[in-house]
């Protein structure tokens, strides 16, 4: 798969197996993963199932956290909390402007809870969010905690 800048296209191929599909063929592949709009970028496992999509297009600095989310997303839900805090952290340790922070620090609480049952942990991710991230939606979703 072809993407313009380098970081993009290294990230993908050390993390992903990367299939473009025409929206003008593979109509199965189309329906089976609800693909109305063009970049549909989905996160799957090797099973084909899906844990994570976004739509559009988007600079390098938004494009990776987003894959980086993707990946803490799937292994979250396949509860493996140790890969998931570890890229959930990653996402705002090294992006923390872009726009899927906010909503990387909700589930790094959430993972690290599930960790551990700490409910501290999953209070102190929260905190954070409404420390750096006021303004987002995040934020309003655990303003009811405190």
């Amino acid at each position: 798969m072809t993407y313009p800048n380098a970081a993009v296209t290294d990230y993908i191929n050390r993390n992903f197996i990367p299939l473009h599909v025409s929206t003008q063929s593979n109509s199965d592949l189309l329906n089976k993963y609800r693909i109305f709009w063009t970049p549909t970028i989905l996160v799957l496992d090797s099973d084909g199932t899906e844990y994570y999509r976004f739509h559009g297009f988007l600079p390098s600095d938004e494009f990776i956290p987003q894959l980086e989310f993707g990946l803490g997303k799937m292994v979250l839900e396949k509860h493996d909390y140790k890969t998931s805090s570890t890229k959930l952290k990653s996402v705002v340790d090294k992006y923390p402007k872009s726009g899927i922070a906010p909503e990387a620090q909700y589930w790094l609480g959430v993972s690290e809870y599930k960790a551990t049952h700490n409910v501290d942990a999953l209070l102190n991710a929260w905190r954070k969010i409404m420390k750096d991230y006021p303004n987002s939606i995040w934020a309003d979703k655990v303003s009811f905690a405190f």
